[in-house]
């Protein structure tokens, strides 16, 4: 049985953020009632930031964000 933890676990949000990745572009592709939301989610800058915040390298380090 699974239990509920307090405990952050970057590996499990890594694969929760490209389930959503993976279905928002499933739904632009389909041209479903939520390509257009999808779409313009894919293109934002919210999706910018979760993707600088979730993405690691092949050795598990975070990957600093470009310096502007």
């Amino acid at each position: 049985m699974t239990h509920q933890t307090d405990e952050f676990h970057p590996q499990a949000a890594r694969r929760m953020f490209l389930a959503v990745v993976n279905q928002a572009i499933f739904d632009v592709l389909e041209n479903n009632e939520e390509a257009k939301a999808a779409e313009q989610w894919l293109l934002s800058e919210e999706f910018d930031n979760f993707a600088e915040l979730l993405i690691w390298d092949a050795e598990g380090s975070h990957q600093q964000p470009a310096v502007a």
